[in-house]
C-alpha cells in the first residue's frame, strides 16, 4: 500500500520539524512548505491527501500576503471535485474564534499549540479515514 502524502504548512521551523518527524516515523509521505506560495506549488505538484496548515503563517514579503485561511480557501477551490481534509494548526491564537473560522474554509477539525504527537496521529487518522 502506498503512504499517504501530508503536507505540513507552518512557518515555525521548530513545529514544522516536530510534525514532519511524528508523521515521516508513522509512515507517512511528507512534503514542507513555510510560506503560502511554497504550499500552492507542492499542493498542485503533489496532490496531498492530508494538509496541516498553520493559520498565522509570517508574512516575507508584499507579494505574500496569505494568511492560512486565505491558503485553505483557495485549496479548496482548487479540489473542488475531491475531498480533502485540512487540520489547521494554529498558534497564539483564543481557539474560539478559531474553530469558527476553520470550519467555515472546510477544515477537518482545529489543532492547538503546542502539538501533542499522539493527538496529532490520532487526528490524522481520524482525517484519512473520513476522507477515503
Amino acid at each position: 500500500m502506498k503512504a499517504k502524502k501530508i503536507l505540513v504548512v507552518e512557518d515555525d521551523k521548530v513545529s514544522q520539524k516536530l510534525i514532519s518527524n511524528v508523521l515521516k516515523a508513522a509512515g507517512y509521505e511528507v512534503f514542507t512548505a513555510e510560506d503560502a506560495a511554497t504550499a500552492v506549488q507542492i499542493a498542485r505538484a503533489e496532490d496531498p491527501d492530508l494538509i496541516t496548515l498553520d493559520v498565522n503563517l509570517t508574512v516575507n514579503s508584499p507579494d505574500d500576503s496569505w494568511d492560512g485561511f486565505t491558503v485553505a480557501n483557495w485549496l479548496r477551490r482548487m479540489n473542488e471535485s475531491k475531498s480533502r481534509p485540512l487540520i489547521v494548526v494554529v498558534s497564539g491564537m483564543e481557539p474560539n474564534k478559531i474553530i469558527e473560522k476553520a470550519a467555515a474554509v472546510g477544515a477537518f477539525t482545529f489543532l492547538p499549540k503546542p502539538i501533542e504527537k499522539k493527538k496529532l496521529l490520532e487526528i490524522v487518522a481520524a482525517a484519512l479515514k473520513q476522507g477515503s
